[in-house]
């Protein structure tokens, strides 16, 4: 694993490191100090009639297949946008919202977004970034899917309710994280202004906060995820990984991929 560095702290955690901060991302002590800080995520804006819609932000990423294209993960699916249901009732939805049950996916590996993309990719050179991906995924080395699991949802300070993904061994992380690795060294994609800006964090986004929430608002929000967890995560729900797939978007809301676009198989 290659050991980059972010503000002088290692950029990628070691499998040890990244069990601790999982299940203490998900326990009750964790949630509610996360309920005190998290800020609006700031991709959507509220119309008069109530309607989120998104702001454009457009990019590239790779990702599993979303919950519409994932035939291998459907059970798991299923209990998360039961989760997702019961979040509604937990949350003002003036101040936040759903993702989209189809677009439910898991991040293998940020690309480029954003003003970056804009600058670097948009005009000309979007036929380069899929050359770049297509000739990195045929010279990979692949075995077998990777198993993984969620052990709960946590909330992370950005603005994102997730389902916190885990390695069930450590060779199945240490394989993701040298496909990550392998993706960020890449001649091509380096050119281009790919680069690994932060460390691997596994999770499926549920829901978007998009405004403050007052004191007690956070205090119940805490609570609301404390609960769901002891309700659906006494054991860990099952995630395989057996695929990594390019796709792109204009805004959170769908992850869009052409039938001819590389994917790579685990």
């Amino acid at each position: 694993m290659v050991a980059i560095k972010d503000g002088g702290q290692l950029m990628e955690l070691s499998y040890g490191e990244y069990i601790k901060f999982i299940e203490e991302s998900v326990n009750d002590k964790t949630l509610r100090r996360m309920a005190d800080i998290v800020k609006p995520l700031g991709k959507f804006k509220l119309l008069a009639n109530g309607q989120w819609v998104p702001l454009y932000y457009p990019g590239y990423t790779i990702i599993t297949p979303t919950k519409g294209d994932d035939l291998v993960n459907i059970m798991t699916y299923q209990v998360l946008v039961e989760i997702i249901e019961r979040l509604t009732g937990c949350l003002d939805l003036t101040k936040a919202l759903p993702a989209p049950a189809t677009a439910l996916h898991m991040t293998v590996a940020r690309l480029i977004s954003g003003e970056l993309f804009q600058k670097n990719i948009l005009n000309g050179r979007e036929q380069e970034l899929l050359s770049g991906v297509n000739s990195l995924f045929r010279t990979a080395e692949t075995f077998r899917p990777l198993e993984f699991e969620i052990k709960g949802i946590s909330l992370l300070p950005q603005g994102v309710i997730a389902a916190m993904v885990s390695p069930v061994n450590e060779e199945d992380y240490t394989r993701l994280q040298s496909f990550r690795d392998y993706i960020y060294a890449h001649e091509t994609l380096s050119k281009l202004g790919i680069e690994r800006k932060r460390g691997f964090k596994g999770h499926i986004t549920l829901f978007y906060i998009e405004d403050e929430l007052i004191h007690s608002a956070r205090k119940a929000l805490a609570a609301c995820l404390a609960e769901i967890n002891k309700e659906y995560f006494s054991q860990p729900l099952p995630f395989k990984i057996p695929r990594a797939e390019i796709r792109q978007f204009t805004d959170f809301l769908a992850f869009y991929r052409n039938d001819k676009w590389p994917t790579y198989s685990f």
